[in-house]
């Protein structure tokens, strides 16, 4: 359970660290089923374009019951609650790899921003990162201006209209706008932890992330949780495996 200075901290600055989360055999059997599940292929499979290593695998849960229990037999539906203090719902779930020199940068975005077009009604969602690895400044970690999901939404342009799912992201911040965030708010953080330490962020936070220089490869197991109330339907969504359809209520029992 999270203390009421963890939720002040997570209200304040848009984000909570936890560390040792997940430890010992259970830990131990998530990295297991990563390292089985980046061995298959499929459409929830997207893979750094010169080497075809792993960039990101959607719905990884649908693949291995260990993960699935982060979800059904954990705390994790316990701690949610507290930030979100509704029911919720599994809107999105990922894992994403940055491989050992490898390009694997995620340009500076607010995911509100891209999940409106899902149906997303309000930046109510937040998502939980597990570090399956260790994560240094030198291996790509995630990158945050503090308090930013303060701001609301964050000016931004149309970089690419198709929307692919690597660095060439469909919204992108400007060097000007994201100067204004690091002006009020303060300086870029990376979040760096060892395997097992888990980040619980804001849908509206400014984050982002760089290539990996180190010879670690970084790996997040992500899962986005929506209030069951926080969306609508929409024209030609995106496939269940990206954005979930099944909306049942998450919280615990």
């Amino acid at each position: 359970m999270l203390s009421q200075d963890q939720i002040k901290l997570y209200e304040q600055q848009g984000y909570l660290h936890i560390s040792n989360w997940l430890e010992g055999e259970p830990l131990n059997q998530v990295i297991r089923a990563i390292d089985k599940i980046e061995q298959m292929d499929g459409p929830e499979f997207f893979r750094e374009k010169t080497s075809g290593k792993i960039r990101t695998v959607f719905a990884p849960e649908k693949f291995d019951s260990s993960i699935l229990a982060l979800l059904e037999k954990s705390d994790l539906p316990k701690l949610v609650v507290q930030l979100l203090k509704t029911d919720f719902y599994l809107f999105q779930s990922k894992l994403n790899t940055k491989s050992s020199l490898e390009s694997g940068v995620w340009s500076w975005h607010q995911d509100f921003k891209f999940w409106q077009e899902d149906g997303m009604l309000k930046p109510e969602a937040l998502t939980a990162a597990i570090m399956l690895t260790d994560v240094e400044v030198a291996n790509g970690p995630l990158l945050a201006i503090p308090s930013s999901q303060s701001e609301g939404e964050v000016e931004s342009y149309l970089n690419n209209p198709d929307g692919v799912h690597d660095e060439n992201l469909k919204y992108m911040i400007s060097q000007t706008t994201l100067a204004q965030m690091i002006k009020k708010h303060g300086q870029i953080i990376p979040i760096t932890g060892k395997a097992g330490d888990i980040t619980i962020f804001h849908s509206n936070l400014l984050h982002s992330s760089y290539q990996n220089m180190g010879v670690i490869d970084r790996k997040l197991l992500m899962f986005t949780f929506n209030p069951i109330e926080n969306i609508r339907e929409v024209p030609n969504p995106r496939p269940d495996y990206m954005v979930k359809r099944n909306r049942t209520v998450l919280n615990p029992k």
